[in-house]
């Protein structure tokens, strides 16, 4: 599990280092510019003529600190800082004195005549980017960009927002992007993601004491947590012990969705699944999940006495995929919600329903999990999708504290946010993931994990690790075009060996 911190979390944390455990700020410097050389040289970088182009803050210093480990490494390096000297910070400008002392010029003004490059080193701007990059700057960015070379950002792209990943307005692509001590948000986050290109996270002496046992609140699953957090397996348990998933989908003729919520869930490990659908899904789901116990109803509603038997019989509730928006649908989500004391994953059609009535939330009392897309989370708190896209975390928040559920927030980095505790920002996946059924497999495999053991919060942040991961293993068979949502399933037998 890896934290990723935004630029207020990253100052403090270097400035704790600094003041608190006395580790000078050059030091720091020196040891963020050596993570740069090693990065170039395993990652097999032509570094033969390398353009440094230097901003007047720390990371400008960085970049000059490694100007001048190329150089001492006979490598042709041509150096620009873009802005005022006298407006360099004090390390800044004792890593300029350094480069004059060893003959090194430093240019400064427009980038011209830099001859035919092999790398491009963006030292511009840090993490503390707050507004908008222009003249300049902006024109020293655009000259980057164009120079056709390998192209590595110190710390964080220049003109990306270190907590949001925005582009502000340009910034620097690069190939590689070596940041230091911990993840940033903005690198993690698109469009920033997509500006810092390989992510080489290097450590560099500010560890987690320098938190001050304020620890950030943003985390990241990666693949050794899987061993860690998945439900335990013993040797003397029966399919009792790993829980009962009711899986309430699928409307008429529309059987695919609870096939492959019920399959997930008993993929994650779950003991038994019981399916409640419309009686035209028998046929199908019967061939397709023989595994389950099926309950039907027909053209007119399901008797609620039976919906109820099965909700009281469940140890977690997933509803919603393939239901469809009828008015039996509705009554089944009303009463479901209201009777339900079991933890449950409301996915699809169930959060379109609730978009008609958000404040049924609030009535509820158990555990609820709740996966929209942004189209989903558009309807359920009245913004459009553009404007989620820019503020995913804080959307998610908000909605997971206003209504006391974990928000499962699907996008190309889907957010899992739990009610007044950590958010997780979700690093696996890929764009072929974006299939249909795909999020139905998430539903069924966060219930699984829930019903084999896990809380409400680790298993919604570990199924979605997990269904990204599964997409990820399964994606390098397929390709991109041909995935489905049916060779995740697959995939998630190869990530839970």
């Amino acid at each position: 599990m890896q934290y990723l911190l935004n630029a207020k979390e990253m100052k403090q944390a270097d400035q704790n280092t600094i003041t608190v455990f006395s580790v000078p700020s050059l030091v720091l410097m020196e040891r963020a510019a050596l993570r740069v050389i090693e990065t170039i040289e395993k990652e097999g970088i032509d570094d033969t003529k390398t353009l440094i182009v230097c901003g007047t803050g720390n990371n400008g210093g960085d970049g000059m600190a490694v100007a001048r480990m190329l150089y001492l490494m006979g490598r042709k390096v041509t150096v620009y800082l873009i802005g005022n000297y006298e407006k360099c910070s004090e390390e800044t400008k004792k890593q300029y004195e350094i480069l004059n002392a060893y003959g090194i010029e430093v240019r400064e003004g427009e980038i011209k005549e830099c001859g035919e490059q092999t790398l491009v080193i963006d030292a511009l701007f840090g993490i503390g980017l707050s507004r908008d990059v222009e003249g300049k700057y902006e024109e020293a960015i655009e000259k980057m960009n164009a120079i056709e070379a390998k192209k590595l950002a110190v710390d964080i792209p220049s003109g990306i927002h270190a907590d949001s990943g925005a582009v502000m307005g340009c910034c620097f692509y690069a190939d590689y992007t070596v940041t230091f001590a911990y993840n940033k948000l903005g690198i993690c986050l698109y469009p920033g993601a997509k500006a810092a290109g390989k992510v080489i996270v290097s450590e560099i002496g500010i560890t987690k004491e320098s938190f001050l046992e304020k620890e950030p609140q943003v985390l990241a699953l990666e693949k050794k947590d899987i061993v860690k957090l998945l439900p335990e397996r013993r040797s003397d348990s029966n399919k009792g012990t790993y829980g009962k998933v009711l899986v309430i989908a699928g409307s008429k003729e529309m059987a695919g969705a609870a096939y492959f919520s019920a399959k997930a869930a008993y993929l994650a490990g779950c003991g038994l699944v019981k399916i409640l659908t419309h009686e035209k899904n028998r046929t199908m789901l019967n061939e397709k999940v023989p595994e389950a116990i099926l309950i039907t109803y027909d053209e007119k509603e399901v008797e609620k006495e039976t919906l109820i038997e099965a909700v009281h019989w469940a140890d977690v509730v997933v509803m919603g995929p393939g239901l469809g928006t009828s008015k039996t649908a509705q009554l089944m989500l009303e009463a479901t919600l209201m009777e339900a004391r079991v933890p449950m994953v409301l996915d699809a059609d169930a959060l379109n329903l609730l978009a008609r009535e958000t404040e049924l939330l609030k009535r509820v009392h158990t555990d609820l999990i709740l996966t929209p897309h942004l189209g989903e989370m558009s309807r359920l708190v009245g913004k459009s999708v553009e404007d989620i896209k820019k503020n995913l975390l804080e959307t998610a928040q908000k909605f997971a504290a206003e209504y006391h559920v974990i928000c499962v927030q699907k996008d190309v980095r889907t957010i899992t946010s739990i009610p007044y505790g950590k958010t997780y920002v979700n690093l696996s996946g890929n764009h072929g993931m974006a299939t249909a059924g795909s999020g139905d497999v998430l539903s069924g495999l966060i219930g699984g994990l829930m019903a084999g053991g896990l809380s409400a919060e680790r298993a919604a942040a570990m199924g979605v690790y997990l269904h990204g991961y599964a997409g990820d293993v399964m994606v390098k068979k397929t390709g991109y075009y041909s995935l489905m949502a049916g060779d995740i399933l697959e995939g998630i037998k190869e990530v839970t060996k």
